[in-house]
């Protein structure tokens, strides 16, 4: 069973508490949200319903997420933060071999979709769909992780043209986001293999793409 998102590590949301107590609050309100988008969907997460699920007060819910709308952006914002410590760390280790350093990369972020609930990434895709400040995040992100693939790739390739590294970045994270379809827990295919199985077939891939 994929782990709860992880609502403390790195989430600017959780300074709207200032003591213990507030920040309590806080992650059980974001972790009810996880709770019943994850079981019900982006629709249920009503903030009665969240204020329920936490044992809060719907006062305390408004208190930190005035609106339905800002509450849902710190939720999915929280899981884009953790996501982006992680892969920061990869990026800023020191490794001689570009090749190890984008595959090591690659399997941190098959291994936060094979600890994360894949309901959570496509909800969080349809909320990014129509709220223009996630979606500019997201954007931002999806941006510098692809300059970053791109750079890798270069000192994999350095006789490879600007655009041959640009294509090749776009392919490694078209394999990387259509790991929440294809090795998530909701997969359609291959549901028999293991997803460590499903993993390795799709690292096999990136690697050949930029070997």
């Amino acid at each position: 069973m994929p782990e709860q998102l992880n609502t403390e590590a790195e989430n600017s949301f959780m300074s709207r508490a200032r003591y213990p107590k507030g920040k309590k609050s806080l992650k059980a309100i974001l972790d009810a949200t996880y709770d019943i988008i994850i079981s019900q969907g982006l629709a249920a997460a009503s903030q009665d319903a969240i204020a329920k699920r936490a044992n809060v007060t719907q006062s305390a819910v408004r208190h930190y997420f005035p609106t339905k709308e800002g509450l849902l952006l710190a939720f999915f914002s929280t899981g884009v933060d953790r996501l982006k410590v992680l892969l920061d760390k990869k990026m800023a280790e020191d490794v001689s071999d570009p090749s190890i350093k984008l595959l090591d990369i690659v399997s941190t972020h098959y291994d936060w979709i094979n600890n994360v609930e894949d309901v959570y990434y496509f909800e969080s895709a349809a909320f990014w769909g129509r709220n223009p400040e996630f979606r500019q995040m997201r954007d931002r992100w999806y941006q510098k992780m692809a300059r970053h693939y791109g750079q890798l790739i270069q000192q994999i390739h350095p006789d490879w043209s600007r655009k041959q590294c640009e294509d090749g970045s776009f392919q490694v994270m078209t394999l990387i986001l259509g790991g929440w379809t294809t090795m998530g827990n909701t997969r359609p295919f291959h549901r028999k293999r293991s997803k460590k199985a499903l993993k390795a077939i799709l690292l096999g891939g990136v690697e050949k793409l930029v070997g």
